[in-house]
């Protein structure tokens, strides 16, 4: 961690007492700094400073895994544990223990006290569990019914366009507003990829992408479809009287103290338009390689083809498989002052400093093509192409990469042996590809075992016959390694802190091709992608299955998993 980030909570020791000096003659409203600083502010270093004092003793909650009872959340009202951040953890005798934000904020424990009429014990906690209990007050279905039942909606749909940033969710005169606003936030706080709103003949379904799969969340009555519809295209900017052809928007919102852009498409369908929100939470950050799941030879191999002077780097898999994302990562590598990086996206997800940004405009021309031209008049180092879409780019790229520059791109297709035949196909010629491209990484993301109530279990004896077939014909090294294992293997029984599916969040699995003089001189003879991947295998690379199934070895994920991302 470095000296200027901040902590979370995650890096709280759970059950740690924070010290924190509470003077007598302390003014609650003073800029001295409160104990909410501590999680949000705080780094390591000065955490231990706290740690290592002596003042007054607040204990750290972890609420991140805490189902609280209903007899308990009730004696603090919603509403009031909403605006002052204070949520009712336990009750012991005639003392109320109260996780708050700031538990040095004296005038809120005084306004608890009066209304409860227990003593309040304050702990300290961070915004992700004060709302982690804050959505068990009520359900999705519940806030979203309050809404509905508030006001006639089939008249909201009239309302006047306004700008995203003077849109006040929380009046209580905008019932549209709540009802599309709970679904954004709890989108937000279940950490959903995506949202869909489908219209259906009588109802509108609403589903979340947790961890890539699709999940029913609510049914919206179909008296409202308009109302919610036109709402989200006023926050997007886009036309609310246009039904008849998809558009595309974004919208930007603060949720729970976070920058949250929504990438927002319509389309029409027989039922009505459907609507899908990519969300994108920019303070989740970069993560890093080892953060995605790239390790042992695949981590090596990627990191000597993007330590070369010059070449080009593929990422290949299908839509939703972690793509950009990994380009980001591989970037976060690369930055140094004494580089120019310049980048061409659609969109542009992340803002990273250091790094110049550029994002395409089809509508004025300014395609990966163009852009492409364009950015190599810039004097650049690393280059990065968001994709390879046609024979154009894909020959700028290449030229690129052999005048002297690293290029990063991504392509489509199934797996990393298949870049080469897909370029071929373009009309690039088989001595470009191989004087120019270093590595093809492919990549799958498959959800994470639940930690919380992982269990080991036996597969069966088909399953074992064919682990031990992949395991057989890994490499030789990485081979014998695994053979010395026992063959144990883990699932998640389901859980409150997974919502029972077994699963909480994602890792990415990997093949990492490197175009090495062996390779170079069977793709010189156009061969097939099956050739190219053989010989692959042969020189040492893990592929995708043998990468999942070490990983499902380690408890990672599960075998159901690695079946499921690499099936063809």
């Amino acid at each position: 961690m470095s000296d200027n980030q901040p902590l979370n909570s995650n890096d709280v020791h759970r059950g740690a007492m924070i010290p924190v000096k509470i003077s007598s003659n302390t003014n609650i409203n003073s800029d001295v700094a409160t104990a909410s600083d501590l999680i949000k502010d705080t780094t390591e270093d000065e955490a231990s400073k706290y740690l290592s004092s002596t003042p007054i003793n607040i204990e750290y909650a972890d609420l991140s895994h805490v189902a609280i009872p209903k007899e308990i959340l009730n004696l603090v009202p919603e509403h009031i544990a909403r605006r002052f951040q204070s949520v009712p953890v336990k009750l012991d005798g005639n003392t109320l223990t109260v996780a708050m934000i700031d538990p040095q904020d004296i005038e809120t424990i005084e306004l608890i006290k009066r209304k409860t009429g227990y003593e309040v014990s304050p702990q300290l906690t961070t915004q992700d569990d004060i709302n982690h209990v804050l959505d068990q007050y009520t359900g999705l279905q519940a806030e979203v019914q309050e809404a509905i039942d508030s006001a006639d909606l089939r008249t909201d749909s009239q309302e006047a366009p306004q700008k995203a940033t003077e849109v006040n969710f929380d009046d209580q005169e905008a019932p549209t507003s709540r009802v599309v606003y709970s679904l954004l936030k709890r989108a937000v706080r279940e950490k959903a990829s995506d949202i869909h709103i489908e219209p259906e003949e009588h109802e509108v379904s609403v589903r979340f992408r947790l961890d890539g799969v699709l999940h029913k969340k609510i049914s919206l009555p179909k008296e409202i479809q308009a109302a919610v519809i036109s709402r989200l295209k006023i926050l997007a900017n886009l036309k609310i009287d246009e039904q008849r052809v998809p558009q595309d928007g974004r919208i930007q919102l603060t949720i729970d103290k976070r920058e949250i852009d929504f990438r927002i498409s319509t389309i029409p369908l027989v039922t009505g338009e459907k609507i899908v929100l990519r969300i994108l939470d920019k303070s989740v950050g970069i993560l890093t390689l080892d953060q995605l799941g790239l390790r042992g030879e695949s981590r090596k191999s990627l990191e000597n083809g993007i330590s070369k002077s010059h070449g080009m780097t593929l990422i290949t898999g299908p839509t939703g498989s972690g793509k950009t994302t990994s380009l980001y990562a591989i970037l976060g590598e690369l930055i140094n002052p004494g580089v120019n990086i310049v980048t061409l996206e659609d969109p542009v997800e992340y803002r990273m400093l250091g790094i110049n940004q550029s994002q395409i405009n089809t509508d004025v021309g300014y395609s990966f093509a163009s852009g492409l031209r364009a950015i190599l008049r810039q004097d650049p180092n690393i280059v990065m192409v968001g994709e390879i879409r046609d024979k154009e780019t894909a020959e700028m790229g290449i030229q690129a990469a052999l005048t002297g520059h690293i290029v990063l791109s991504t392509l489509h297709t199934n797996d990393a042996a298949g870049a080469i035949p897909r370029l071929i196909d373009m009309d690039v010629e088989a001595f470009l590809i191989t004087s120019s491209i270093n590595t093809v990484v492919a990549q799958r993301l498959a959800r994470k075992t639940c930690e919380s109530c992982k269990e080991k279990y036996q597969p069966s004896t088909a399953e074992i016959e064919m682990i031990n077939n992949i395991i057989a014909e890994m490499p030789e090294e990485t081979k014998k390694s695994t053979e010395k294992r026992n063959l144990d293997f883990y699932y998640g029984q389901g859980c409150d802190e997974c919502n029972h599916t077994g699963y909480k969040g994602r890792i990415g699995i990997f093949e990492v091709l490197s175009v090495d003089d062996d390779l170079k001189a069977i793709i010189l003879g156009n061969v097939s992608s099956e050739t190219i991947r053989k010989k692959a295998i042969a020189n040492g690379m893990i592929t995708m299955i043998q990468d999942g199934i070490l990983k499902a070895l380690d408890g990672i994920t599960t075998l159901e998993e690695v079946w499921r991302v690499t099936k063809e």
